[in-house]
């Protein structure tokens, strides 16, 4: 653990700590910037999230380290499997936390809550298709958009967006 984390440690959500370890194992620094994006993630860790809403997140607590930063930590973060990219509809670069298993996501269009499936029922059809096509498949994915429950309930429009 790198020192600048050790001595915020106690400070610090769970979520936080445990994704800032992987940083610093995986040979990165865990600076004050990357915590701040990491803190924002871990606040928006029940839904989906954008740089965007990141970057507001960490404004309104005084401490953005400028887009440019967030990205290029989301970026890293990608990489290193401890966030995953979602083609979303309206917002094309959508994030969460990583699931250990092979997942898949319902996202609802109006406020970004995500549901993570495991049984996409994929796999005879990609059978199939590598039958049939001589290719060798190694990856899907698999995105549902909609409207979560409390949207229905609360009566929200299907699309075009989020609020």
């Amino acid at each position: 653990m790198s020192r600048y984390l050790a001595l915020r440690r106690a400070m610090l959500p769970t979520t936080v700590v445990d994704l800032a370890e992987q940083v610093a194992a995986a040979g990165y620094k865990v600076t004050g910037p990357r915590l701040a994006v990491l803190r924002a993630i871990a606040a928006c860790a029940e839904s989906s999230f954008s740089v965007h809403e990141l970057e507001q997140w960490v404004q309104a607590r005084g401490e953005s380290p400028g887009v440019a930063s967030i990205f290029r930590t989301v970026r890293l973060l990608c990489t290193l499997n401890l966030v995953e990219r979602i083609h979303g509809i309206e917002d094309c670069h959508r994030y969460c936390l990583t699931n250990e298993r092979h997942g898949h996501h319902l996202m609802c269009t109006q406020c970004g809550a995500l549901e993570r499936f495991n049984n996409c029922g994929m796999q005879p059809a990609i059978r199939h298709l590598e039958r049939q096509t001589g290719f060798q498949i190694t990856a899907h994915l698999v995105g549902l958009f909609g409207l979560c429950p409390n949207c229905v309930r609360a009566g929200a429009p299907s699309l075009p967006g989020r609020t």
